[in-house]
Protein backbone atom coordinates (compact mmCIF):
# COMPACT_ATOMS: atom_id res chain seq x y z
CA UNK A 1 0.00 0.00 0.00
CA UNK A 2 2.56 2.22 0.83
CA UNK A 3 4.36 1.43 -2.48
CA UNK A 4 1.04 2.34 -4.49
CA UNK A 5 1.16 5.94 -2.38
CA UNK A 6 4.24 7.00 -2.87
CA UNK A 7 4.32 5.53 -6.86
CA UNK A 8 0.56 7.96 -7.32
CA UNK A 9 2.61 11.23 -5.43
CA UNK A 10 4.92 11.00 -8.00
CA UNK A 11 3.15 10.75 -10.68
CA UNK A 12 1.38 13.61 -9.34
CA UNK A 13 4.68 15.57 -9.38
CA UNK A 14 5.43 14.71 -13.15
CA UNK A 15 1.81 15.25 -13.99
CA UNK A 16 1.67 18.93 -12.29
CA UNK A 17 4.59 20.70 -14.37
CA UNK A 18 2.99 18.96 -17.90
CA UNK A 19 -0.63 20.10 -16.47
CA UNK A 20 0.99 24.24 -16.67
CA UNK A 21 2.95 23.67 -19.18
CA UNK A 22 -0.22 23.00 -21.28
CA UNK A 23 -1.62 26.34 -19.63
CA UNK A 24 1.23 27.72 -20.77
CA UNK A 25 0.88 26.94 -24.61
CA UNK A 26 -2.99 27.09 -24.71
CA UNK A 27 -2.85 31.61 -24.89
CA UNK A 28 -0.27 31.09 -27.41
CA UNK A 29 -2.00 28.68 -29.64
CA UNK A 30 -5.27 30.76 -29.69
CA UNK A 31 -3.33 34.33 -29.88
CA UNK A 32 -3.95 36.77 -33.03
CA UNK A 33 -2.20 36.74 -35.73
CA UNK A 34 -0.94 39.97 -36.81
CA UNK A 35 -0.42 41.22 -40.83
CA UNK A 36 1.64 44.35 -41.51
CA UNK A 37 1.01 45.98 -44.91
CA UNK A 38 1.62 49.35 -46.92
CA UNK A 39 -2.00 50.86 -47.09
CA UNK A 40 -2.57 52.91 -50.09
CA UNK A 41 -3.73 52.82 -52.65
CA UNK A 42 -6.34 50.35 -53.66
CA UNK A 43 -7.69 47.66 -53.85
CA UNK A 44 -5.24 45.47 -52.03
CA UNK A 45 -5.26 47.05 -48.83
CA UNK A 46 -6.36 50.61 -48.27
CA UNK A 47 -8.48 52.68 -45.69
CA UNK A 48 -11.65 52.80 -45.45
CA UNK A 49 -13.58 56.43 -45.65
CA UNK A 50 -16.33 58.08 -43.67
CA UNK A 51 -19.49 59.99 -45.36
CA UNK A 52 -17.33 63.20 -45.46
CA UNK A 53 -14.94 61.05 -47.28
CA UNK A 54 -11.99 60.83 -44.50
CA UNK A 55 -10.00 57.91 -44.08
CA UNK A 56 -11.17 56.10 -40.92
CA UNK A 57 -9.20 53.29 -38.58
CA UNK A 58 -9.93 50.31 -40.55
CA UNK A 59 -8.08 48.80 -43.21
CA UNK A 60 -10.04 47.13 -46.07
CA UNK A 61 -9.09 45.91 -49.64
CA UNK A 62 -8.79 42.41 -51.76
CA UNK A 63 -6.04 40.85 -50.24
CA UNK A 64 -7.49 42.44 -46.74
CA UNK A 65 -10.27 40.30 -47.19
CA UNK A 66 -8.81 37.54 -48.64
CA UNK A 67 -6.28 36.78 -45.87
CA UNK A 68 -8.83 37.41 -43.65
CA UNK A 69 -11.24 35.09 -45.61
CA UNK A 70 -8.19 32.16 -45.26
CA UNK A 71 -8.09 33.19 -41.64
CA UNK A 72 -11.52 32.27 -41.02
CA UNK A 73 -11.39 28.81 -42.51
CA UNK A 74 -8.88 28.13 -40.55
CA UNK A 75 -10.49 29.38 -37.32
CA UNK A 76 -7.60 31.57 -36.08
CA UNK A 77 -7.99 35.59 -35.60
CA UNK A 78 -5.67 37.81 -37.46
CA UNK A 79 -5.48 41.62 -37.06
CA UNK A 80 -3.96 44.53 -39.55
CA UNK A 81 -1.52 47.27 -39.50
CA UNK A 82 -1.39 49.05 -42.77
CA UNK A 83 0.14 52.46 -40.93
CA UNK A 84 3.69 50.84 -41.66
CA UNK A 85 6.34 51.63 -44.64
CA UNK A 86 6.99 48.60 -46.27
CA UNK A 87 10.34 48.04 -45.23
CA UNK A 88 9.96 48.72 -41.58
CA UNK A 89 6.75 45.82 -42.06
CA UNK A 90 10.00 43.61 -43.07
CA UNK A 91 12.16 44.29 -40.57
CA UNK A 92 9.14 43.66 -37.84
CA UNK A 93 8.21 40.06 -39.58
CA UNK A 94 11.96 39.57 -39.77
CA UNK A 95 12.10 40.25 -35.79
CA UNK A 96 9.24 38.50 -35.04
CA UNK A 97 7.68 41.20 -33.66
CA UNK A 98 4.67 40.90 -36.16
CA UNK A 99 3.44 37.28 -38.08
CA UNK A 100 3.14 38.09 -42.08
CA UNK A 101 4.22 40.45 -44.17
CA UNK A 102 1.42 40.79 -47.30
CA UNK A 103 1.57 41.24 -50.62
CA UNK A 104 5.11 40.75 -50.67
CA UNK A 105 7.20 40.15 -54.13
CA UNK A 106 9.20 36.93 -53.83
CA UNK A 107 13.07 37.63 -55.02
CA UNK A 108 15.97 34.74 -54.10
CA UNK A 109 17.86 37.65 -51.42
CA UNK A 110 14.50 37.69 -48.88
CA UNK A 111 13.69 33.60 -49.77
CA UNK A 112 16.71 33.54 -47.17
CA UNK A 113 15.33 35.43 -44.93
CA UNK A 114 11.30 34.72 -45.24
CA UNK A 115 8.96 31.55 -46.25
CA UNK A 116 6.57 32.25 -48.60
CA UNK A 117 2.98 31.56 -48.73
CA UNK A 118 1.23 30.38 -52.12
CA UNK A 119 0.53 33.23 -54.29
CA UNK A 120 -2.73 35.02 -54.52
CA UNK A 121 -2.33 37.86 -57.09
CA UNK A 122 0.04 38.35 -59.97
CA UNK A 123 0.55 41.44 -61.96
CA UNK A 124 1.66 42.83 -65.50
CA UNK A 125 5.78 44.44 -65.44
CA UNK A 126 6.36 47.60 -67.12
CA UNK A 127 8.43 50.42 -67.90
CA UNK A 128 7.47 54.11 -67.52
CA UNK A 129 8.97 57.01 -69.50
CA UNK A 130 8.79 60.38 -70.49
CA UNK A 131 6.90 60.89 -73.96
CA UNK A 132 9.69 63.46 -75.05
CA UNK A 133 12.72 60.51 -74.29
CA UNK A 134 10.99 57.27 -75.10
CA UNK A 135 13.20 54.41 -74.40
CA UNK A 136 13.53 51.25 -76.37
CA UNK A 137 13.81 48.07 -74.22
CA UNK A 138 14.23 45.22 -75.73
CA UNK A 139 15.03 43.03 -72.58
CA UNK A 140 15.32 43.46 -68.98
CA UNK A 141 19.01 43.55 -69.60
CA UNK A 142 18.39 46.90 -71.73
CA UNK A 143 17.07 48.15 -68.40
CA UNK A 144 20.76 48.86 -67.30
CA UNK A 145 21.67 51.20 -70.21
CA UNK A 146 19.60 53.81 -68.67
CA UNK A 147 18.97 55.44 -65.46
CA UNK A 148 16.18 54.05 -63.69
CA UNK A 149 14.27 55.07 -60.57
CA UNK A 150 12.36 53.02 -57.71
CA UNK A 151 11.00 52.76 -53.89
CA UNK A 152 12.91 51.98 -51.14
CA UNK A 153 12.15 48.98 -49.64
CA UNK A 154 10.55 47.55 -53.09
CA UNK A 155 11.73 44.60 -55.02
CA UNK A 156 12.91 44.86 -58.17
CA UNK A 157 14.61 41.30 -59.34
CA UNK A 158 11.85 40.11 -61.70
CA UNK A 159 13.15 43.15 -63.89
CA UNK A 160 16.84 41.84 -63.09
CA UNK A 161 17.43 44.92 -61.74
CA UNK A 162 19.17 45.39 -57.76
CA UNK A 163 17.96 48.37 -55.39
CA UNK A 164 22.24 50.04 -55.41
CA UNK A 165 21.28 50.35 -59.78
CA UNK A 166 18.32 52.57 -59.00
CA UNK A 167 17.55 56.01 -57.70
CA UNK A 168 15.38 55.28 -54.85
CA UNK A 169 13.30 57.36 -53.07
CA UNK A 170 9.43 57.37 -50.88
CA UNK A 171 6.41 56.72 -52.91
CA UNK A 172 4.73 57.24 -56.42
CA UNK A 173 5.24 60.14 -56.30
CA UNK A 174 8.81 60.63 -55.89
CA UNK A 175 8.98 58.16 -59.08
CA UNK A 176 6.59 60.94 -61.03
CA UNK A 177 8.66 64.00 -60.03
CA UNK A 178 12.19 62.62 -60.89
CA UNK A 179 11.07 61.25 -64.10
CA UNK A 180 9.77 64.33 -65.19
CA UNK A 181 12.37 66.59 -63.67
CA UNK A 182 14.44 64.08 -66.04
CA UNK A 183 16.67 62.91 -62.69
CA UNK A 184 15.89 59.22 -64.26
CA UNK A 185 15.34 58.13 -67.78
CA UNK A 186 12.64 55.31 -66.66
CA UNK A 187 11.36 53.73 -63.17
CA UNK A 188 9.96 50.06 -63.52
CA UNK A 189 6.24 49.28 -62.03
CA UNK A 190 3.38 46.82 -62.49
CA UNK A 191 0.27 48.20 -64.70
CA UNK A 192 -2.09 47.23 -62.10
CA UNK A 193 -0.45 49.39 -59.20
CA UNK A 194 0.09 52.33 -61.41
CA UNK A 195 -3.79 51.92 -62.42
CA UNK A 196 -5.19 51.63 -59.11
CA UNK A 197 -4.41 55.28 -58.14
CA UNK A 198 -6.90 56.16 -60.05
CA UNK A 199 -8.99 54.88 -57.36
CA UNK A 200 -7.82 57.56 -54.77
CA UNK A 201 -7.80 60.31 -57.55
CA UNK A 202 -4.69 60.31 -58.86
CA UNK A 203 -4.37 59.49 -62.40
CA UNK A 204 -0.67 58.59 -63.35
CA UNK A 205 -1.56 57.03 -66.72
CA UNK A 206 -3.39 59.68 -68.04
CA UNK A 207 -0.37 62.29 -67.67
CA UNK A 208 0.50 63.31 -71.36
CA UNK A 209 4.49 63.09 -70.37
CA UNK A 210 4.60 59.86 -69.36
CA UNK A 211 4.03 56.17 -71.38
CA UNK A 212 4.55 53.08 -70.58
CA UNK A 213 5.23 49.50 -72.62
CA UNK A 214 5.67 45.93 -71.80
CA UNK A 215 9.17 44.68 -70.31
CA UNK A 216 10.29 41.20 -72.48
CA UNK A 217 12.02 39.18 -69.95
CA UNK A 218 10.50 40.45 -66.58
CA UNK A 219 8.64 37.49 -64.43
CA UNK A 220 5.25 38.99 -63.59
CA UNK A 221 5.57 39.03 -59.97
CA UNK A 222 3.32 37.34 -57.51
CA UNK A 223 2.00 38.44 -54.39
CA UNK A 224 2.63 36.76 -51.00
CA UNK A 225 2.51 36.47 -47.29
CA UNK A 226 6.11 36.61 -45.69
CA UNK A 227 6.66 35.06 -42.80
CA UNK A 228 9.75 34.90 -40.75
CA UNK A 229 12.08 31.43 -40.83
CA UNK A 230 11.19 29.28 -37.83
CA UNK A 231 8.68 31.43 -36.68
CA UNK A 232 4.98 30.51 -35.60
CA UNK A 233 3.55 32.22 -39.10
CA UNK A 234 5.97 29.64 -40.79
CA UNK A 235 4.36 26.98 -38.85
CA UNK A 236 0.87 28.13 -39.89
CA UNK A 237 2.00 27.81 -43.52
CA UNK A 238 0.63 24.53 -44.77
CA UNK A 239 -2.99 25.03 -43.29
CA UNK A 240 -2.75 28.64 -44.59
CA UNK A 241 -1.66 27.51 -47.86
CA UNK A 242 -4.67 25.26 -48.05
CA UNK A 243 -7.17 27.79 -47.40
CA UNK A 244 -6.01 30.25 -50.15
CA UNK A 245 -6.21 28.25 -52.41
CA UNK A 246 -9.57 26.75 -51.49
CA UNK A 247 -10.34 30.45 -52.14
CA UNK A 248 -8.95 30.67 -55.52
CA UNK A 249 -10.84 27.82 -56.61
CA UNK A 250 -13.80 28.07 -55.47
CA UNK A 251 -13.89 31.72 -57.26
CA UNK A 252 -14.04 33.41 -53.90
CA UNK A 253 -10.58 35.28 -54.65
CA UNK A 254 -11.48 36.83 -57.63
CA UNK A 255 -15.04 37.66 -56.12
CA UNK A 256 -13.19 39.46 -53.46
CA UNK A 257 -10.74 41.24 -56.09
CA UNK A 258 -14.19 42.27 -58.45
CA UNK A 259 -15.66 44.55 -54.94
CA UNK A 260 -12.34 46.34 -54.70
CA UNK A 261 -10.83 46.49 -57.62
CA UNK A 262 -13.75 46.53 -60.87
CA UNK A 263 -13.03 46.14 -63.67
CA UNK A 264 -9.13 45.40 -63.14
CA UNK A 265 -8.74 41.74 -64.70
CA UNK A 266 -7.97 39.22 -61.87
CA UNK A 267 -5.09 36.72 -62.25
CA UNK A 268 -4.34 34.71 -59.46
Amino acid sequence: MRVAIVLGFLWLLCLVPALHAAELQAPAQNQTYTVCADAEPPPWAYWKRDAAGKKTKTITGSSVETVQAAFAMMGKAVQFDGDMPWKRCLMMVETGKVDFAMDGYYDDERAQRFDYSVHYNTLTPQVFFRADNPIVIASVADLKNFRGCGVLGASYAHYGLKPDELDLGTGYDSLVRKLNARRCDYFVEELEVVSAYRMIGIDYLSDPRIRHAPVPGARAPSKYLITGKNSRGAQLLPQLNEALTALIKSGEAAAIWKRHAGKLPYVP
